[in-house]
Protein backbone atom coordinates (compact mmCIF):
# COMPACT_ATOMS: atom_id res chain seq x y z
CA UNK A 1 0.00 0.00 0.00
CA UNK A 2 1.65 3.81 -1.02
CA UNK A 3 1.80 6.41 1.49
CA UNK A 4 0.26 9.68 1.92
CA UNK A 5 2.09 12.50 0.54
CA UNK A 6 1.33 14.95 3.53
CA UNK A 7 1.78 12.15 6.49
CA UNK A 8 3.57 8.82 5.21
CA UNK A 9 0.37 6.95 6.64
CA UNK A 10 -0.97 3.93 4.64
CA UNK A 11 -3.23 5.87 1.86
CA UNK A 12 -5.75 5.40 -1.02
CA UNK A 13 -6.01 7.05 -4.41
CA UNK A 14 -7.21 10.79 -4.98
CA UNK A 15 -7.23 12.00 -8.46
CA UNK A 16 -6.16 15.96 -8.47
CA UNK A 17 -8.82 16.78 -10.65
CA UNK A 18 -11.55 14.81 -9.79
CA UNK A 19 -13.38 12.17 -12.07
CA UNK A 20 -16.40 14.39 -12.08
CA UNK A 21 -14.26 17.87 -12.85
CA UNK A 22 -13.42 15.80 -16.04
CA UNK A 23 -10.48 14.29 -14.39
CA UNK A 24 -8.31 10.84 -16.55
CA UNK A 25 -6.40 8.45 -15.02
CA UNK A 26 -2.75 9.57 -15.66
CA UNK A 27 -0.06 9.36 -13.27
CA UNK A 28 0.24 12.75 -12.28
CA UNK A 29 -3.27 13.33 -11.91
CA UNK A 30 -3.48 10.71 -9.20
CA UNK A 31 -1.70 10.94 -5.54
CA UNK A 32 -1.89 8.92 -2.23
CA UNK A 33 -3.30 10.51 0.35
CA UNK A 34 -4.38 9.03 3.92
CA UNK A 35 -8.39 8.41 5.22
CA UNK A 36 -8.14 11.82 7.47
CA UNK A 37 -5.91 13.89 4.21
CA UNK A 38 -8.30 12.77 1.85
CA UNK A 39 -11.87 12.54 3.33
CA UNK A 40 -11.30 14.94 6.48
CA UNK A 41 -12.06 18.40 7.22
CA UNK A 42 -8.77 19.80 5.69
CA UNK A 43 -8.85 17.06 2.72
CA UNK A 44 -9.09 18.40 -0.66
CA UNK A 45 -13.18 17.03 -0.72
CA UNK A 46 -13.80 19.49 2.12
CA UNK A 47 -11.36 22.10 1.56
CA UNK A 48 -11.23 23.88 -1.36
CA UNK A 49 -7.84 25.81 -0.86
CA UNK A 50 -6.04 22.52 -0.39
CA UNK A 51 -8.24 21.20 -3.60
CA UNK A 52 -6.83 24.39 -5.50
CA UNK A 53 -3.34 24.04 -4.06
CA UNK A 54 -3.02 20.47 -5.32
CA UNK A 55 -4.33 21.60 -8.55
CA UNK A 56 -2.26 24.35 -9.20
CA UNK A 57 0.78 22.22 -8.13
CA UNK A 58 -0.55 19.53 -11.01
CA UNK A 59 -0.73 22.80 -13.65
CA UNK A 60 3.00 23.72 -13.16
CA UNK A 61 4.35 20.38 -13.09
CA UNK A 62 2.46 19.83 -16.74
CA UNK A 63 3.60 23.53 -17.76
CA UNK A 64 7.25 22.16 -16.54
CA UNK A 65 7.03 19.16 -18.59
CA UNK A 66 5.40 20.82 -22.11
CA UNK A 67 7.68 23.79 -22.68
CA UNK A 68 7.19 23.74 -26.23
CA UNK A 69 4.65 24.63 -28.27
CA UNK A 70 3.97 20.94 -30.42
CA UNK A 71 4.50 17.82 -29.49
CA UNK A 72 4.12 14.40 -31.39
CA UNK A 73 2.01 12.12 -29.35
CA UNK A 74 4.31 9.35 -29.07
CA UNK A 75 6.71 11.95 -27.49
CA UNK A 76 3.14 12.79 -25.58
CA UNK A 77 3.07 9.76 -24.23
CA UNK A 78 6.30 8.90 -23.07
CA UNK A 79 6.80 12.56 -21.07
CA UNK A 80 3.37 12.21 -19.58
CA UNK A 81 3.42 8.24 -18.89
CA UNK A 82 0.32 7.99 -20.63
CA UNK A 83 -1.71 4.65 -21.52
CA UNK A 84 -2.43 4.13 -25.35
CA UNK A 85 -6.09 3.73 -24.18
CA UNK A 86 -5.44 7.62 -22.56
CA UNK A 87 -3.31 8.79 -25.43
CA UNK A 88 -6.35 7.27 -28.21
CA UNK A 89 -8.31 9.39 -26.83
CA UNK A 90 -6.26 12.51 -26.43
CA UNK A 91 -5.60 12.18 -30.70
CA UNK A 92 -9.36 11.94 -31.06
CA UNK A 93 -9.84 14.70 -28.92
CA UNK A 94 -7.37 17.04 -29.91
CA UNK A 95 -6.86 18.66 -33.56
CA UNK A 96 -3.56 17.81 -34.82
CA UNK A 97 -0.89 20.32 -36.24
CA UNK A 98 1.39 20.17 -38.87
CA UNK A 99 4.35 20.03 -36.05
CA UNK A 100 1.88 17.96 -33.74
CA UNK A 101 -0.54 18.77 -31.02
CA UNK A 102 -0.62 22.17 -29.36
CA UNK A 103 0.79 21.85 -25.48
CA UNK A 104 -1.96 24.30 -24.59
CA UNK A 105 -4.66 22.57 -25.96
CA UNK A 106 -2.92 19.32 -24.19
CA UNK A 107 -2.85 20.64 -21.12
CA UNK A 108 -6.37 22.02 -20.91
CA UNK A 109 -7.54 18.27 -21.96
CA UNK A 110 -5.75 16.74 -19.19
CA UNK A 111 -6.77 19.24 -16.53
CA UNK A 112 -10.54 18.18 -17.82
CA UNK A 113 -10.82 21.66 -19.42
CA UNK A 114 -10.50 22.89 -15.99
CA UNK A 115 -8.64 26.49 -15.89
CA UNK A 116 -7.33 26.60 -12.45
CA UNK A 117 -6.17 30.25 -11.00
CA UNK A 118 -2.68 31.50 -10.57
CA UNK A 119 -2.15 32.17 -6.97
CA UNK A 120 -2.96 36.09 -7.26
CA UNK A 121 -6.24 35.52 -8.82
CA UNK A 122 -8.45 35.91 -6.04
CA UNK A 123 -11.47 37.00 -8.67
CA UNK A 124 -11.53 33.62 -9.69
CA UNK A 125 -11.62 31.64 -6.74
CA UNK A 126 -14.45 33.73 -5.22
CA UNK A 127 -16.66 33.70 -8.08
Amino acid sequence: MSSCVLCGRPGETHHIIHRDEGGLDFPLNLITLCHVHHRGARGPHRNAERDLAFKRDLQHTLKELLPKEYYRAEELGKLLQLQSSLLRSLKKALKPHKEGYRSVDVLDFLLGGNHIPEEGDVAEIEE
